[in-house]
């Protein structure tokens, strides 16, 4: 037995399923899932009653954090600061895009709007915050000696990285003048990084933020942009099509959307995981190379998903047009 479970008033489960991506226990039909964890108490209760929504609305597979002996969220042992959640399993045979829209759709419906996960029209100071954090990383590392190869990369890339957050940044002015909106434009719940989550057997509410429904189509999209003509591919236009099928995207996501895919989120991500090491320089070469390729993706974005410029009033970046 693990010893988090003498912390929670439920049936001991015996059964260890899994340890990926984190340790699992099965008891009948339900699902016990141990995730180490960093963030605070009050995340963990917006993360129970969006999870409690969810269930309620039959996504089950939803995981959803158990309040321990003392009525709290997060058990230590040790340490570390552990979530106790539980899901049930259901079988979900439909596209994911199809999933991903009813999944927003539902989270339209959650009758509260969480305050520490809400990153909901905050994109552009969230960016200029994430941009200083990195700054203070480049004037350290740029002191550096002696340069790892992997430091050089990083400290070479970055003014290029600057420049297409300021772009991003500069381009949200265009999308807060921007009135043709819908219903699919109100907050719901999203993925702080979406992959294939929808494809998933379960659904792992500790990724959830609260966030316009475009951040996780955005991410999706980010996948096929880093390929040669990634976004016309039959996937990709399935994908596309499957979702807009069950929930438009108005103008104003169109372009809020495409913001999202000028910040360099996914260069970020990259020296996140990386920037410890130092024998990844290969790597940043590949992630050079396969800037190029996302370059002329984003400079024929509209084009390559079917979307009229002129409906949107979609406006190009100039330095793009130029390539």
């Amino acid at each position: 037995m693990h010893p988090i479970f003498l912390h929670y008033p439920i049936q001991v489960p015996t059964k260890q399923v899994s340890d990926k991506p984190y340790l699992t226990f099965a008891d009948q039909s339900y699902y016990y899932f141990i995730i180490p964890t960093s963030i605070t108490e009050r995340v963990a209760l917006e993360l129970y009653t969006i999870a409690t929504h969810y269930h309620q609305q039959g996504w089950t597979n939803v995981t959803c954090p158990i309040p321990n002996v003392h009525n709290q969220f997060l058990t230590s042992i040790g340490k570390e600061k552990y979530l106790l959640c539980y899901a049930i399993y259901a079988e979900d045979k439909r596209e994911e895009a199809i999933k991903l829209s009813s999944f927003h759709q539902t989270g339209f419906g959650y009758p509260y709007q969480p305050s520490a996960m809400n990153s909901y029209g905050k994109w552009k100071e969230l960016w200029i915050s994430k941009i200083d954090q990195y700054e203070a990383l480049y004037k350290q590392l740029y002191q550096q000696r002696p340069a790892s190869p992997f430091i050089r990369g990083f400290v070479n890339m970055f003014p290029y990285i600057i420049g297409l957050a300021e772009n991003a940044i500069q381009y949200m002015h265009i999308v807060e003048q921007e009135s043709q909106f819908n219903e699919s434009d109100q907050p719901s719940i999203t993925f702080g990084r979406y992959k294939s989550d929808m494809n998933d057997v379960f659904i792992w509410s500790d990724r959830f933020v609260y966030d316009h429904p475009v951040r996780d189509i955005a991410e999706k999209l980010r996948q096929y942009m880093l390929t040669p003509n990634g976004l016309s591919s039959q996937e990709c236009q399935q994908l596309l099509q499957g979702y807009i099928s069950n929930m438009s995207i108005s103008a104003f996501g169109w372009k809020l959307l495409y913001a999202r895919l000028i910040f360099p989120i996914h260069l970020l991500d990259f020296m996140d995981q990386f920037r410890q090491t130092s024998n990844h320089y290969s790597d940043i070469e590949e992630l050079v190379e396969n800037q190029s390729v996302y370059e002329e993706n984003l400079r024929t974005f509209f084009y390559q998903i079917g979307i009229d410029e002129r409906e949107i009033n979609s406006i190009q970046l100039d330095w793009l047009l130029d390539v």
